[in-house]
């Protein structure tokens, strides 16, 4: 009996090895992608000659690819499967990213930074979804934190190259970075099975059950299998459908709110834009408002990295309670820091509220929201409204890239930063209302177990009783 286990141990193993590959890839180009201009944007402005306007475009094009992956998704995922659609996003990727390292103007640039974000938002709706479906209960949470831990990662990275080109003209070699993580998501996804979902979906159940097998320990496995025979007789829905389903209702909000969560606490302002707002809060000149946002992106990289022991350790609403009071009192501070610039304490207070706001988001709406979207849906309509919930994220983080330069400026005013970082702490603080209200704790719970549990509560709370 030893050799079997053995053996089945080891599979386990580099499963579980390859799957962290792939959550690695996927982070990292989320990563690079979204933070590729935050210190290159004035070269660029200046190369290309750009107004606030041009400027927000062409920031907001990857936004805006993004948010086209993630709508085209479900309808290619359910044709052509997750794992095939992650290996087209790698490929993608990579050409996208080399288009963005040569481009002449701005037109070139902006095409490939759009093409760039479908690549980037085909990643962001499959990949967590696919991880989710892969692997084990116990280590789920884990394993799309991982994925964020990459993220992070990405943006450091993206964050220590602009440092190193600056102030010299090098803002292609930014870009050209992006290739690097697109390449490994294709090739390690191929390494990795389909999904079960995809796999009965097309007719192979023996299959589906093997990587059930070989993913999960007996007992799990065959609660899974159950759940899966089941719901493969079912339709696929859209999101829409699934919020007018008593059964789908909750599950469905809870994703599509995850979605918005993660966007509209205010993470994109400081993802694009954070060297505006340290020079707006008068950090030390450009250098200085440079170096802030590197500390910021290595805090994020230490306290991700904090954060996939704590998920692994505590549940998510305690975690998302905790974490979003903290960004809800950060961004109040640095918005009311701004909105009185000019006195010696504006600078140090918003960089020291900043570095809360990333480390309180590192655990709990960063990489939550992407575990929340994965853990909560039922398999039939699990990529087309993970599709749907990541739309509704880019499309926030649209209005933030394309608009944010424009509210604030450029170059930004402090009071109007300090006042939009302020409508940034109310949002989160009806995040974390509706979190308490409406999120149940998904820990340690088989997907097939969530299912069950989130039907149950859907039907009991249709009609509405107040």
């Amino acid at each position: 009996m030893t050799a079997p286990v053995e053996a089945q141990s080891a599979q386990a193993r580099a499963m579980g090895l390859r799957l962290v590959a792939v959550a690695l890839s996927a982070g990292a180009l989320f990563g690079l992608s979204i933070a590729a201009m935050n210190q290159t944007v004035e070269q660029v402005r200046l190369e290309f000659v750009l107004s606030s306007l041009q400027q927000g475009f062409v920031v907001s094009g990857l936004v805006a690819g993004a948010l086209l992956g993630c709508l085209a998704c479900g309808a290619l995922t359910d044709r052509l499967g997750r794992r095939q659609m992650l290996t087209m996003a790698g490929v993608l990727g990579t050409a996208a990213a080399a288009l963005c390292a040569v481009s002449p103007d701005q037109y070139v640039l902006f095409a490939g930074r759009i093409l760039l974000g479908f690549a980037v938002g085909v990643a962001s709706t499959v990949g967590p979804v696919l991880l989710a479906e892969l692997a084990a209960a116990g280590w789920r949470g884990a394993l799309i934190t991982t994925y964020q831990l990459a993220l992070t990662a990405g943006v450091l990275l993206a964050f220590t190259v602009g440092v190193t080109v600056h102030p010299g003209h090098n803002w292609r070699l930014m870009f050209l970075v992006n290739a690097v993580p697109a390449v490994a998501l294709a090739v390690t996804t191929l390494l990795i099975p389909s999904s079960p979902e995809d796999l009965m979906a097309h007719g192979e159940p023996n299959r589906a059950r093997a990587v059930l097998a070989a993913t999960r320990a007996p007992m799990e496995a065959r609660a899974e299998w159950a759940a899966l025979r089941s719901n493969c007789a079912r339709p696929s829905k859209s999101a829409l459908r699934g919020l007018f389903d008593p059964v789908l209702r909750l599950p469905v909000a809870i994703a599509l709110g995850a979605g918005l969560m993660n966007a509209l606490v205010g993470i994109g302002a400081v993802a694009y834009y954070s060297t505006l707002v340290f020079d707006a809060a008068g950090v030390g000149g450009g250098s200085g408002a440079e170096l802030a946002t590197l500390s910021v992106a290595a805090v994020n990289l230490v306290a991700s990295v904090v954060a996939v022991g704590l998920i692994s350790r505590y549940g998510r609403r305690p975690l998302l309670t905790i974490g979003l009071a903290g960004i809800t009192a950060s961004m109040a501070t640095a918005g009311g820091a701004l909105m009185a610039a000019g006195r010696p304490v504006t600078g140090p207070l918003t960089i020291v509220a900043m570095l809360v706001f990333i480390t309180c988001f590192a655990f709990s709406a960063g990489p939550l929201a992407w575990v929340l979207i994965a853990e909560v849906l039922p398999s039939e309509v699990r990529v087309r409204v993970a599709g749907s919930a990541l739309a509704g994220n880019w499309g926030a983080n649209l209005l933030v890239a394309l608009l944010f330069p424009v509210i604030v400026h450029t170059p930004a005013i402090a009071y109007r930063v300090g006042l939009t970082f302020q409508v940034f702490a109310a949002l989160s603080l009806t995040f974390l209302w509706l979190v308490l209200r409406f999120v149940p704790e998904t820990k340690d719970r088989t997907l097939a177990e969530l299912e069950s549990v989130l039907a149950s509560r859907g039907r009991r709370q249709s009609p509405p009783t107040g």
